[in-house]
Order: C-alpha cells, then sequence, then structure tokens
C-alpha cells in the first residue's frame, strides 16, 4: 500500500509541508477570487457618486498593484505576528501579492530549526480587507462672541421693548402733568377751577381719542394702549378734583362719574382683545376708590362689589385671569379687612346686614365666574382657588353680625357651595361636561372649612366639642360615597376630628376617670355624646383610610381607633353611672368598663377569626393586647379601688367571660382545623373522577 511518506522519499516531514503548501496556494487562489470580487464592487460604488481624487489623496502610499485591480487605500500595516517558534524576517523586501510559497519555500519558512535556504518575502495583506481611512471630526464651530450693547439695543427695539418703556414713561410724565394742573394750580391761582377741571376732561378725552386713532394704524398697538390708559387715568383724577378737592359732587356721586370712565375703558379693552389695558383701568380705581370715600366703609366696600358685578361681562369668551384675580380682589379684601378689625374690636362696618350682602354678591360673582370660564379656561384650578377666596370674609362674620345671623351666613354659604359643587359634578350639557375633580376638591374643602367654624360660632364648650366630632363622622361617611373627593372628605374629616378629640380629652383627661370626685365635677351629658361621636368617628375614619391606603397606614389607622374606642366605652361607662347613681355609680361604671374591655377582646378575636393575612394578625394581636389590659385594669385598679359586691362582680364576670371565650375560641380553632384537613386529599383518600 503506498502511503504519503513513500512518494516523497519516505520523509513524513516533507510530507506534510508539501500538503500544508498545496492548501496555502488553493487559499490564495480563492483570496484573490474575493479580491477580484470587492474591487468591482468598489469601483461600482465610485462610479456612483464617490470622488476618486479625495480617495487617492487620503490613501498612503502601499504596496504594488496587480494589473485589472482597482487600488484601495492601505492602512499603516500593523506588526505581524509570528508563532512562538518561527523569528521575524530581518529583512523587508519588496513583495510580490498574492505570490505563495513553494515546497522549498515551505521547508524554509515552517521548519523547524533554523532556515537552511533563502527566506522568502512576507505576503502583504489584500487591499479588499484593508481599513478604509475614516475622514476626520470636524472641529466644533467656535463660540459666538457676546454680542455689543448697541446690538442688544437695537434687538430689543425690535421686538418693541424700546417702545413700551417709552410708553410707560409717557403715562408717568403726562399724568404727573394733570395732577399739577389740578392742583398745584390751584394752590397757585392759575385759572379758575372750573377751567382745570374743564381742561382735565378734554384732555383726557383727548388722550382716549388719539389711543382709538392709533389702534387702526398698523403696528399702533402699543401706543394706543398706553394713550387710552393715560386719557382713563387722567379721567379718574379728574372726578378726585371735582369730589374731593372742589366738593362739587359727593361721594356717590363721584364714585358713580368714576364707574362710568372704568366702564368705557374697559369697554376699549374688550373691542381691542386687551387684558393689560383692562388691568390700567381697573388697578387705578380700585386705588382711586378709598382716596374718594376717605377710608374704609361700607360706601366703598358697596362701590367694589358693583365694580366687580358691572365688569363681570368683560371675562364672557376671554380667559383673563388677572383681570379677574383684581375683580374678585377689589371687595373681598376690603371685606376681610372689615372682619379682621371686627375681630380685634374695631370694627368699621355699620350694620351686618349690609356686611353679608355683600359677602354674599361677591360669593355669587366668584363661583358663577368660574363656571362660566371652566369648559374654555387654562386657570381651572386658578378660578377655583379664587372663588374659595371670595368666602374668606364670611369667616369673621361671628364677629362683624351677631351670632344668629353669622350662623345663618355661613351656613348658607356652606350649602350653596356644597350645592353648586354636587350638582356640576353630575350634570352633564353639551357645553359644560362636568365639573372637574380638583375643582370638586378645592369646593368641597371650602365647604367643609365654612361649617367648622359656624359650628365654633355656634357653640361653646363641652357642646361644640360633641358637634365637632359629629361633623367629622359625618364627613368621614360621607367620604365613602362621594369618590371624587373621598380624599379631601378624609383628611378633612380627620383634622376636624383630631381638634374635637383633643378638645374632649381636655374636658375629661384619662386620670380623672380615676377619681370618683374628678368624675362627679367633669361628668355631663355633652361628654357623654362626645365619647360616643369620638368612638364613631374614629371607627368610621379608620375604616375609609383603610379603604383608599393599604399597608402599615392601615394598620396604624386601626390601632388608634382601638385606643380610642378603650377610652370612649371607659367615658361612657363610667361617666353614665356618674350621672345615674353618684359615687356608687361611679363603681359600677368601672366593673361595666371593664367588663366591655373583655368583650372588645373577643369582639376582635371573632373578627380575627373571619380574616386572612395582615388583618388577621393586626386583629389577634389587638384582642391579645386587649385581654392583658383588661387584666392589668382588674388587678391593679379594681382589686384596690372596688369595694363590697362591685369588686366579686367585676371578678366573676371578668372570668366567666374569659372562661367563654376561651372555650369558644379553641372549638373554632378545632372546627377550622377539622375544616382545613376534609377539604385536603390525603394519600389514601379516594378521587372521584371528574
Amino acid at each position: 500500500m503506498t502511503t504519503s511518506s513513500s512518494t516523497f522519499g519516505g520523509d513524513p516531514g516533507a510530507a506534510t509541508l508539501a500538503r500544508i503548501s498545496t492548501e496555502f496556494d488553493a487559499i490564495a487562489r480563492q483570496m484573490s477570487t474575493v479580491s477580484a470580487e470587492f474591487a468591482e464592487l468598489k469601483r461600482i460604488v465610485e462610479d456612483t457618486g464617490a470622488t476618486a481624487a479625495q480617495a487617492e489623496q487620503e490613501a498612503p502610499a502601499g504596496p504594488l498593484t496587480p494589473p485589472g485591480v482597482t487600488p484601495v487605500p492601505a492602512p499603516s500595516p500593523a506588526p505581524p505576528t509570528f508563532p512562538p517558534t518561527v523569528s521575524p524576517p530581518p529583512v523587508q523586501r519588496p513583495p510580490t501579492p498574492w505570490a505563495s510559497p513553494g515546497p522549498a519555500a515551505a521547508q524554509a519558512t515552517h521548519s523547524y530549526g533554523p532556515p537552511t535556504g533563502p527566506v522568502p518575502p512576507r505576503p502583504m495583506p489584500h487591499p479588499a480587507y484593508a481599513r478604509v481611512p475614516q475622514p476626520a471630526a470636524a472641529p466644533l464651530p467656535p463660540r459666538p462672541p457676546a454680542r455689543p450693547l448697541s446690538e442688544r439695543v437695537a434687538a430689543a427695539a425690535e421686538r418693541g421693548l424700546v417702545g413700551k418703556i417709552l410708553a410707560t414713561a409717557g403715562v408717568g410724565v403726562t399724568l404727573i402733568g394733570i395732577a399739577l394742573l389740578l392742583v398745584l394750580a390751584a394752590q397757585a391761582g392759575i385759572l379758575r377751577p372750573e377751567f382745570r377741571v374743564a381742561g382735565g376732561a378734554v384732555l383726557a378725552t383727548a388722550l382716549v381719542g388719539t389711543g382709538i386713532w392709533l389702534r387702526r394704524k398698523p403696528d399702533g398697538r402699543i401706543g394706543a394702549i398706553a394713550t387710552a390708559a393715560t386719557g382713563i387715568a387722567a379721567g379718574y383724577l379728574d372726578v378726585l378734583a371735582a369730589t374731593k378737592i372742589y366738593e362739587w359732587l359727593p361721594i356717590v356721586a363721584g364714585l358713580t362719574v368714576a364707574g362710568v370712565v372704568a366702564a368705557g375703558g374697559l369697554v376699549l379693552a374688550y373691542r381691542w382683545r386687551s387684558e393689560h389695558l383692562g388691568l390700567l383701568v381697573v388697578v387705578p380705581l380700585i386705588v382711586l376708590g378709598p382716596v374718594l370715600t376717605g377710608g374704609l366703609d361700607m360706601t366703598l366696600i358697596a362701590f367694589m362689589v358693583v365694580l366687580a358685578a358691572a365688569s363681570s361681562w368683560v371675562q364672557w369668551h376671554r380667559d383673563w385671569i388677572w383681570l379677574h384675580t383684581v375683580r374678585l380682589a377689589a371687595p373681598t379684601i376690603p371685606l376681610t379687612i372689615v372682619g379682621v378689625a371686627a375681630v380685634g374690636g374695631t370694627s368699621t362696618a355699620d350694620t351686618g346686614f349690609q356686611f353679608a350682602a355683600a359677602a354674599l354678591v361677591v360669593i355669587v360673582l366668584g363661583f358663577a365666574g368660574a363656571l362660566v370660564a371652566m369648559p374654555a379656561t387654562r386657570f381651572r384650578e386658578v378660578f377655583a382657588g379664587l372663588a374659595s377666596a371670595t368666602t374668606v370674609p364670611v369667616l369673621f362674620a361671628g364677629a362683624v353680625m351677631d351670632t344668629a345671623g353669622a350662623v345663618a351666613l355661613q351656613a348658607a354659604v356652606a350649602v350653596l357651595v356644597i350645592g353648586v359643587t354636587v350638582i356640576c359634578s353630575v350634570a352633564r350639557t353639551e357645553r359644560f361636561e362636568s365639573l372637574p375633580d380638583v375643582v370638586a376638591q378645592i369646593w368641597t374643602a371650602t365647604s367643609l372649612v365654612v361649617l367648622f367654624v359656624a359650628i365654633l360660632v355656634c357653640f361653646d364648650g363641652a357642646v361644640a366639642v360633641s358637634a365637632v366630632l359629629g361633623l367629622a363622622t359625618v364627613t368621614a361617611l360621607v367620604a365613602r360615597s362621594w369618590s371624587a373627593t373621598s380624599l379631601v372628605l378624609l383628611a378633612g374629616s380627620t383634622v376636624i376630628w383630631g381638634i374635637g378629640f383633643a378638645a374632649l380629652l381636655d374636658d375629661m383627661p384619662p386620670y380623672v376617670l380615676a377619681q370618683a370626685r374628678l368624675v362627679e365635677e367633669n361628668a355631663s351629658l355633652s361628654i357623654l355624646v362626645g365619647s360616643v361621636l369620638a368612638a364613631a368617628g374614629a371607627i368610621a375614619i379608620a375604616v375609609g383610610w383603610t379603604r383608599l391606603t393599604a399597608g402599615d397606614l392601615a394598620r396604624v389607622a386601626y390601632t388608634a381607633a382601638a385606643v380610642v374606642v378603650v377610652y370612649a366605652v371607659t367615658a361612657i361607662s363610667v361617666t353614665s353611672g356618674v350621672l345615674i347613681a353618684g359615687a356608687d355609680g361611679f363603681l359600677g361604671g368601672h366593673v361595666v368598663a371593664t367588663t366591655c374591655w373583655v368583650v372588645l377582646a373577643g369582639a376582635a378575636l371573632a373578627f380575627a377569626r373571619h380574616r386572612t393575612g395582615s388583618e388577621r394578625t393586626a386583629a389577634l394581636t389587638g384582642g391579645l393586647v386587649l385581654v392583658a389590659a383588661a387584666m392589668a385594669k382588674l388587678f391593679l385598679f379594681d382589686l384596690a379601688t372596688l369595694d363590697g359586691i362591685f369588686r366579686v362582680l367585676v371578678f366573676i364576670v371578668t372570668g366567666l367571660i374569659l372562661l367563654g371565650l376561651g372555650a369558644w375560641y379553641a372549638r373554632a380553632l378545632q372546627s377550622e382545623r377539622v375544616a382545613e384537613s376534609a377539604s385536603t386529599p390525603g394519600p389514601d383518600t379516594p378521587v372521584r373522577p371528574s
């Protein structure tokens, strides 16, 4: 049998080198074919859009290229790598690309030991596999230098800023000149008063007419608004001079004329769609009012209310939040100042009826304006907040009016606000879909605050505590059925309940319940009712927070409610006993209190039987803690305080309840285990075919 070793003279190394040389020849031919294909592809790409001249400039000098092949730029050659046993060639001669070594060269190159013949040149990498040169990254553009001041001033002038500044300065200078005409000219005796006032009126009319004329010109909007505002302000100064300086007009007539001037300015603002002009009309009039009336009184408040009502039409199809704010602030701030002054004992209001009427009109204007603007405005929350702000003067009604009138006003406002909120939340029309939830929450909180203040005004002492706790309980119950405002109602009820419960603890502290004399001094029907409402409110609030939240907050709510219920039950038992039987009732009340503690513990354990997870653990823990507390009270307080039949009764009753509770819980637990074992199939339990 002929082998490869016999073919080459029996030398196995020579046969291996020959086979490797043949394989390298085949690889070289394949690489030449691939190189030709890549060269053809590169030529096609270059013909469609590449610039050959730029490629030749960027490409470094490379090896020789065979005929028929397009040269490709070659990168700087990487240092060659060699097998560990092969030494790199000492001299790099110009190679012949794609040349494959023959058998002798292969033997000289790959034989172990030093080469015995001439070292063939190492072939260079094929141009198709050369690294394509990447264009250099473009440098970042230099940062433009800061523009000089002159160019910035010119840009501001192009935006109209300079024109606005000049117009504003012109307004101020002109108004100063008119003031000099009306006041200083009178002191110097220049012209007669009739000519001064008439001249001011003519100048004001001319300025307004000039503003109307400028408005018709291209790019005359800024000048028109400034000129018209100057004319309206000049008209205000003319009315001021006729009313206060020369006393030609009574105060009411002067306010009426000023209102007419303002109405004309608002017409221009509405037609020109300029909220800026509207503010320039209303704000000076608000400043002028106290000057005409000589201070804050009901005449000024009436004028501000009329101004707010008469200017309400300006908001129609105009989303002018600043003008709306100023309009409502004009009467609301003076009414609030009157209320605050009344709290300090320096009320300036003549009668409470005028105060109530003005407050109601302002509140109606605020909520009506918010409802009208609600479908199209971008500031729903702001409109709702401004409407709520109009109710601030009502909070001080108790100091301005008598108690009955103040409570009636506050109750009416609370009913109005909550009625509007409920109706608008459920009503749907083509233009008005429904009241947004955030608006309903703001108005609900407003009505809750007004009701709380009304209760404080109407009631006093322990009765007020019961009323506050009752309001908190009712609010927590309503929160379950009104999902849009559940969080606000629940938070409000929690705050109100906390205030009421703190007042209840102040009237009946826990240490008072341990002394018969103190309980007899503080016991009252209001304490009894307040304790009942405190327990009911705590349970309602805890259930509400558990429904809206989960986790730690729910456990905290249940724990707090359990503590409050234990205190309330003790206060109810002891207070009822004292109210019914005096000193003996105090002892009997503590017997009932200890018994109720054990009963509540049993109720908690029963509740745990029907729950799973964290609720079961919390109820079970609470029940056991309450049992321990009842036992501590029994041995530490009842045993030392009670005497006679009361001591016997408390031990017998408590022991019997504990015996029955233990037997019931053991039997219930056994029944539960039997049920679980029956529901879990065992290995011998036959399985019914399905």
